[in-house]
Parts: structure tokens; sequence; C-alpha cells
């Protein structure tokens, strides 16, 4: 028997490679490039490769996360009319390619989401961006400003690894500048337990409204972490 053209057969088969267990215990880099040069001419074996090739993908991705950043989306003030006599508005959420939406809340330009939208980071250096938008059922979705934040002041607050506080101390400010959306001084607080920041940013591009946010963060167990 004859491997196929361009393939090779291994002295050991890859199901005997001690259950793929030490390839666990290598870089991950020599790692992945093991499984993915290895050709195996059984199914069984094939199919293990490829679950072990999955595992390692996960854990690559795994190695360069940070945790998770949770939005609270609690409401909207003042957005700008769109409609007639309102807006159905909604809000989306960008963080590098990620986008995350909340539901429309129909004609009300002082909406209350209270929706919680969480996104991966494995770059605490990119900017969160706020968009609003009001639904339109048969042309394109009006724009109703736009706003970004940094999330730097929340993960340096984090660093700190705070324990015990009493609820409602106030661990930082962030005051409204040029450089921020921020509509009122923001504050980083520790509260029942953990570590959050309350946002009012005011939107750009647009003649009115405000969007006020809460940061939570999640830690995920093996992940580089903060």
């Amino acid at each position: 028997m004859h491997p196929p053209s361009g393939c090779a057969f291994l002295p050991t088969p890859v199901a005997h490679f001690q259950s793929l267990d030490l390839l666990f215990s290598l870089p991950i880099t020599i790692a992945a490039t093991i499984i993915i040069i290895v050709v195996v001419v059984t199914q069984n074996n094939l199919v293990q490769v490829s679950n072990s090739f999955g595992r390692l993908t996960t854990l690559y991705s795994m190695e360069h996360l940070h945790g998770l950043l949770r939005i609270h989306v609690h409401r909207g003030v003042n957005l700008a009319k769109r409609d007639v006599l309102s807006s159905d508005p909604y809000v989306i959420v960008r963080m590098g390619k990620q986008k995350l939406k909340t539901r429309v809340v129909n004609k009300n330009v002082n909406p209350e989401w209270n929706e919680d939208l969480t996104l991966s980071v494995d770059d605490t250096n990119l900017p969160v961006k706020i968009f609003v938008y009001d639904r339109d059922t048969f042309s394109l979705d009006d724009k109703m400003g736009d706003a970004e934040f940094q999330i730097g002041p929340f993960v340096e607050a984090l660093r700190m690894e705070l324990n015990g506080l009493p609820s409602g101390t106030i661990i930082t400010r962030v005051q409204p500048n040029r450089e921020n959306c921020l509509a009122e001084e923001s504050c980083i607080i520790w509260t029942e337990g953990k570590v959050v920041q309350n946002l009012v940013l005011r939107l750009r591009n647009v003649e009115s409204g405000e969007v006020e946010l809460q940061l939570q963060w999640i830690d995920i167990p093996g992940s580089r972490g903060l």
C-alpha cells in the first residue's frame, strides 16, 4: 500500500501517539505544526486529528483573550426624532470586528433597553463604538448619532485587584474632555463585590441624544487575563 501523492505514512499511527496528550505539553505553535503536517490514512485517526486540532485552536484563542466585557445598555435620553413624531431606536455596539445589537424600542425618544451585550476582549486598546439607529420598515434605517469610549481606565481599576471595599466606593473618576464622548463625569465604582463603570455618552453627528451604559468585567478560566 502506498500513500496518496504528496503524503507520507507515519512510523507510528497518530491514534497511538499516547492518545495525543503529549501534543498538549508542547508549545502550541509546535503542536499545531505537527498536526497540520501529519496525514493519517484511517478514518478514525483522521477524526482524532481533526478533534485535536480544534482543541488546539481553542487553546490558542484563549491564550490571546483577556476576558469578556459586559456592557449593560441602560437607556437613551432625548434622542433625535426620525419619524413624524418619534423614533424607533436601537443600539449597535462594535469593538474590532465584533458587532452586537439591542432590541428596537418603538415610538420612544427616551427608550429603556436594559440589555446586556458581551464582547470578547483580546486588545484593551481598541475603542468601543456605539451607534444609534431608527428602525424603518420600507427604507434604510436612519442614523441617530454615534459615540465611542476607551476601556483603559476601567482596565486599570480592575488591575488593582481590589477586594472587600464598602459597596459604593468610588475607585476613580474619568472627566469629560474633547477626546472622549462623556456627557458628564464617569465613575468607576466598587459595588456588590465587583468593579463597574457608569458612563453617559453624548452622541455625535446628531442634533441631540445621550446613551447611558454600565461596564462589567468577566474573567474567563484559561484566558491570559489582565
